[in-house]
């Protein structure tokens, strides 16, 4: 059976235009006068941005009005940037964002990289214990030498350190809801976070105790960087005249966050509101979403029905940009590894070193590095590149965003990193594959008179890839997998669905089970798609016995002439 050398050849004109679609994105990822660029976590909790528990395709939060109120009044178009909440300051910092607003406490270590403008909100700390114990802890005092379970980053830990906690002893989680989840199930002590969210989290679960009175107050703040200086004031003055009108107060009312501290900052309560259903979580009766507005993350109408029936198409969506991801990634994987095989067996000393520091260096170093190194590192590398260019490289690159011209979106930088990370991997499975065809295979292609990369591209390849192919789908299997840590820069993929999905109806457990279920549906997707492949393989003659050379050699003859 001849092999048909046609199905073998990578068509690259598909992924060009996958290539050319993703690159036409980054041009507008560019700053446009009239969008006012918005850093935030969707997914990291309540009260600040959070999805709407009964229609997760929209972000809802007091943050979420604060923030449309001021693009309002300053007459822009309000744009949500989502990273992971301990990366948002290098969001920031690289350019792909204008303002952070997302319960960022005024700090002098943050003051030192950012400019906090004036403050919006005054809160106090506030201990939460089991209820067992809530008559024994009534303050920081009464939990010397026990376990205290606080959001990473946050001035909670500053405040433990402070009053004596050892950093054993200060339990550190990356959002909001897990420290009250901890206490419940005592594996913490208590939890020590803002007054707002222990209202949100804790002052409904029987299992827990909010202990009475607030210690250590702070303030919120937006975040600009420190060059910004007129957009910063711009932002300063809008929230000054909300704070003079009672539009401020009035947000803080309707979700339940108006007290006396609010007013010490100048902020007048306004006209008396009524309070949020969802301001203290998911309504008790499970019915959709009100009318209140928020940020849309999906199309309209994507919400509507029962809780199930708004969460069912959030699902889809993630499971989709999961399925995206994958099929942008793995092929550009699978054919970028095939080549970097190659370049380790040729006979060129160069280009045998070249991949193999590359092969050496990508699997050498762990894949969320290189994805925040591309995402944060790349729009500042950009930036001096600009910067340092003459006038008629910069004129070259002004169609091209400029000095972001580096800054590219998301989804490009998800793919790209997940494609070149992996193909280091698939080059030494590749490499394995290639090195199994036995030797009389070349023997047998020079002896009829082909050329090294002829006997690569119509013998040696075609055979190689098939003793490969079960490998490949192994590590396709782990993409699908892997593709989650593309939700730290902000990509929805299903985990960071269910997650924000999770925490907004305190219910993580539950959703972590469903993207377990979901990601075993893919898994054993990837599984049936690649034994057709093998099948398909065979067919097509890919599943050469020994001495087929001859008659892959002179087809391949026939289709050189």
């Amino acid at each position: 059976m001849s092999v048909d050398a046609r199905w073998f050849r990578v068509d690259l004109r598909a992924w060009n235009l996958v290539l050319v679609a993703l690159c036409t994105l980054s041009v507008h990822a560019t700053t446009h006068a009239q969008v006012l660029r918005w850093g935030a976590d969707p997914s990291g909790g309540a009260p600040f941005a959070f999805l709407d528990p009964n229609d997760p395709a929209r972000v809802i939060g007091f943050e979420v009005d604060i923030m449309e109120e001021v693009a309002r009044r300053l007459g822009r178009r309000l744009e949500l940037h989502r990273a992971d909440w301990l990366a948002l300051f290098d969001s920031l910092e690289a350019g792909r964002c204008d303002v952070l607003m997302n319960g960022f406490e005024v700090t002098e270590e943050r003051a030192q990289v950012a400019r906090f403008g004036a403050p919006y909100f005054r809160f106090g700390q506030q201990l939460v214990v089991r209820a067992a114990d809530a008559s024994a802890v009534r303050s920081l005092g009464d939990l010397a030498g026990r376990r205290v379970a606080v959001l990473n980053g946050s001035q909670s830990v500053d405040v433990l350190r402070e009053a004596g906690f050892a950093d054993d002893a200060i339990l550190q989680y990356d959002d909001s809801l897990a420290p009250y989840t901890e206490v419940a199930l005592g594996r913490a002590d208590a939890a020590l976070a803002e007054s707002i969210i222990a209202a949100y989290y804790a002052a409904h679960d029987p299992r827990l105790a909010v202990v009475e009175g607030t210690f250590a107050p702070g303030e919120y703040a937006a975040v600009t960087r420190v060059a910004d200086a007129a957009l910063a004031a711009e932002i300063d003055g809008a929230l000054a005249a909300m704070k003079a009108d009672g539009a401020l107060g009035e947000i803080l009312q309707r979700w339940g966050l108006w007290d006396d501290g609010q007013s010490t900052l100048g902020t007048a309560k306004g006209s008396p509101q009524e309070v949020f259903a969802q301001a203290r979580g998911p309504s008790a009766d499970g019915t959709a979403a009100d009318d209140r507005g928020g940020i849309a993350v999906s199309e309209p109408g994507s919400g509507a029905g029962s809780v199930a029936g708004a969460i069912a198409p959030a699902l889809l969506r993630g499971a989709w940009m999961t399925v995206l991801l994958t099929v942008i990634a793995m092929p550009l994987a699978t054919a970028a590894g095939l080549g970097l095989a190659l370049a380790r067996l040729s006979p060129r000393g160069w280009l045998r070193r070249a991949a193999v520091v590359y092969i050496t260096v990508v699997r050498g170093t762990p894949l969320l590095v290189q994805i925040f190194l591309v995402y944060f590192s790349l729009p500042v590398v950009g930036q001096w590149l600009f910067g340092a260019s003459p006038s008629f490289v910069q004129a070259v690159l002004e169609p091209f965003g400029g000095a972001a011209f580096l800054t590219l979106p998301p989804l490009f930088v998800g793919a790209l990193c997940l494609a070149a990370n992996y193909a280091a991997y698939e080059a030494e499975v590749h490499r394995a594959g290639l090195e199994a065809v036995p030797a009389v295979q070349w023997d047998a292609a020079r002896a009829l008179g082909l050329s090294r990369g002829q006997s690569i591209r119509h013998v040696i390849a075609p055979q190689g890839v098939r003793i490969a192919m079960p490998a490949i789908i192994n590590d396709l299997n782990s993409l699908i997998k892997d593709s989650c840590l593309v939700s730290v820069i902000g990509v929805t993929d299903l985990l960071g669905v269910c997650l924000g999905i999770g925490k907004a109806r305190f219910s993580v457990p539950e959703m972590l089970v469903v993207a377990a279920a979901v990601y075993l549906v893919l898994s054993i997707a990837g599984d049936l798609l690649g034994s057709w492949i093998e099948r398909r393989l065979r067919a097509r003659g890919f599943a050469a016995p020994q001495g087929s050379a001859v008659r892959q050699g002179n087809a391949a003859k026939g289709a050189e002439a």
